[in-house]
């Protein structure tokens, strides 16, 4: 074989064990690996030798000594003939193979772990809308009450700050707020339990409670103003009657029961605008 042939053979060897460590690496595939190293070794220092190893070959065929170099020949310089020049070649590949993929497992795991708080900031973004819509839930029925003049009058408790109850939902109403507007789920996830807690435990007392706790007069003066106020809210009856009626009904609780200014927002935007006129006069 020519020094040209055995040169190629032996850059087409080395690029494999290159190739083949390289493709190792990336399986994970570490003892394989090491066995096509080992191969390509032997394979390029039997290519590195292959002129020797043959003239050895034809002298046993002869039955002779191998023929020796002579020794004036001069020496042979080329780096590809030489056995380090493909150890080196091999070796360079193993390192930039393992370098490669240390490099590309730092990638992976760069991309799992921006992978992983994107989900994370997705979940907790969703947790968040989840809590915030238990939040509005009862801020809502809150809300709905306090404008619902006639739920105020069947239920006066639950805007009495002098009522336990009452005033556990108004501390609890101020923490969800509080913690609504900040960004750890740890406190707002409670806070908001805590409300919806304090809101059925509120509500189901005023229900319960009803007129009971205040005296017989001002009993029967909040049962005549609800009355009243029903004619006033009533779009059927006549102005007039309806100017009267609300009337009569501020003037039957002045003194006994302070109505939520958004039930009486809520009442004068209802009636007509010469019966919210007067109320205001």
């Amino acid at each position: 074989m020519s020094d040209w042939a055995v040169r190629i053979a032996t850059l087409v060897v080395s690029l494999g064990t290159v190739a083949g460590i390289t493709l190792g690496v990336m399986r994970k595939e570490f003892g394989q690996a090491v066995a096509r190293f080992i191969a390509g070794m032997v394979a390029l220092a039997v290519l590195t030798n292959f002129g020797s190893l043959t003239d050895s070959f034809e002298g046993a065929l002869r039955g002779g000594a191998p023929s020796k170099p002579a020794v004036d020949s001069p020496k042979n310089d080329d780096p590809l003939s030489s056995v380090w020049f493909p150890v080196a070649v091999a070796a360079g590949g193993l390192a930039v193979s393992v370098g490669g993929f240390s490099l590309w497992t730092a990638i992976q795991r760069r991309r799992t772990r921006k992978a992983a708080r994107r989900a994370a900031d997705t979940a907790a973004q969703e947790r968040r809308r989840a809590i915030e819509a238990e939040h509005d839930e009862v801020l809502d029925a809150h809300a709905a009450y306090l404008c619902d003049v006639l739920a105020v009058l069947d239920r006066p408790a639950l805007d009495d700050v002098t009522v336990p109850q009452t005033a556990a939902l108004l501390h609890a109403l101020d923490t969800a707020a509080d913690a609504r507007r900040g960004d750890d789920l740890n406190l707002y996830r409670p806070a908001v339990s805590q409300l919806k807690t304090a809101w059925r435990a509120a509500d189901e007392h005023a229900r319960k409670t009803g007129l009971r706790h205040l005296p017989r007069q001002e009993r029967a003066n909040i049962t005549r103003a609800r009355g009243l106020l029903e004619i006033a809210l009533d779009g059927n009856g006549g102005e007039h009657e309806r100017r009267a009626a609300y009337a009569k009904a501020r003037e039957l609780l002045d003194g006994v029961l302070t109505l939520p200014r958004q039930a009486v927002a809520a009442v004068e935007t209802r009636t007509r605008p010469a019966l919210a006129k007067d109320a205001t006069a």
